[in-house]
């Protein structure tokens, strides 16, 4: 991967992908942590979460080249291990907000507008 990373997800499927994580994170987010070389968001686990992560998670892979979007259950817990090179860090910057960002659809816009510029994280974090 470049330093042309950026969000390939189409204008028109946005509210969509916002609604749809807003959903997954709703009652399941356990915890979010940003390493070097990526993201980790820990849910609680169960059938319907572990399903529409793993969708997700391939719908992810589709519009956000170089970025490895992993899910593995362990235990009571889905861990999503979300991983890039160095060039992608403005990107994964941006993944690790999402959970939080999703609550609203303001903030969800932001964050689309967001990783759709690569390198330029300039999101304003209330």
């Amino acid at each position: 991967m470049n330093e042309s990373t950026v969000c390939r997800l189409p204008l028109s499927d946005r509210a969509q992908r916002t609604a749809d994580f807003r959903a997954l994170f709703a009652d399941t987010l356990v915890n979010r942590v940003r390493l070097s070389d990526g993201v980790l968001w820990t849910l609680r686990a169960n059938d319907t979460t572990e399903t529409e992560s793993r969708r997700l998670a391939a719908l992810e892979a589709r519009c956000c080249d170089g970025i490895r979007f992993d899910v593995a259950r362990e235990g009571h817990e889905l861990v999503w291990r979300i991983s890039g090179p160095p060039s992608a860090r403005a990107t994964l910057d941006a993944l690790y907000e999402l959970p939080i960002l999703v609550r609203s659809d303001e903030s969800g816009n932001e964050l689309w507008a967001a990783l759709e510029c690569r390198g330029v994280w300039s999101l304003r974090l209330a």
